[in-house]
């Protein structure tokens, strides 16, 4: 199993625009337990420990890619979502609006809940405590390149939702997130690429 260092434009443009998710990408992998495993703490991008036991016996889910993506996204038509109720400079009214049809738009109050643990990866990685630094299309855009990368199109995947409140006891990465925005920790194995994808995520304002 071999890290992948050099990953498509679109993963630095995430972090040159304040994403907060981390990413480690690997080819030769069978996606086995120990594999994912031995692979996860290269995703976490500061922490001085990781207990591996531990995570193993807080063990994983496998989830569907509609899981996976959460409720801030439209399955059907690709687009991520803002869910929530916002009102707008000109007085309108918006309701869980299309993110990239906010190109544009001044929002003046609203909010949204955050999710509960479990799937949840577009919210993860569109609305992060502080807005990302680019403008609702070009989000969108990233979003999709990053998307058919972890997940290409019309191949099978093996997802496992690591994610747990208690990931703080695996490592002190997560204890920011655990504070409140959340805490985030996926897997993602495509058998017939041999390719193993880790996602982590936590942070705080």
């Amino acid at each position: 199993m071999n890290r992948i260092e050099k990953l498509p434009p679109a993963f630095e443009r995430f972090d040159d625009m304040l994403g907060v998710l981390d990413f480690a990408v690997f080819e030769n992998a069978g996606g086995t337990a120990e594999e994912v495993l031995s692979a996860i703490p290269q995703a976490l991008r500061h922490f001085h420990r990781y207990d591996a036991g531990k995570l193993r016996a807080l063990g994983s889910r496998r989830i569907t890619e509609k899981a996976f993506f959460g409720d801030w996204y439209d399955p059907d038509s690709g687009n991520l979502l803002r869910l929530g109720r916002y009102k707008t400079a000109d007085g309108s009214q918006l309701t869980d609006p299309v993110l990239s049809s906010l190109d544009g738009v001044k929002i003046i109050s609203g909010a949204s809940a955050c999710p509960e643990t479990g799937g949840q990866f577009a919210y993860a990685f569109s609305s992060p405590p502080y807005p990302l630094d680019a403008r609702p299309g070009e989000v969108q855009a990233v979003f999709e390149e990053i998307r058919d990368f972890i997940l290409p199109p019309h191949r099978a995947s093996e997802i496992l939702d690591w994610s747990d409140m208690r990931l703080p006891e695996v490592s002190d990465y997560f204890d920011d997130g655990a504070e409140w925005w959340g805490v985030f920790l996926f897997s993602i194995h495509i058998p017939s690429m041999r390719r193993l994808t880790i996602i982590a995520g936590s942070t705080t304002d």
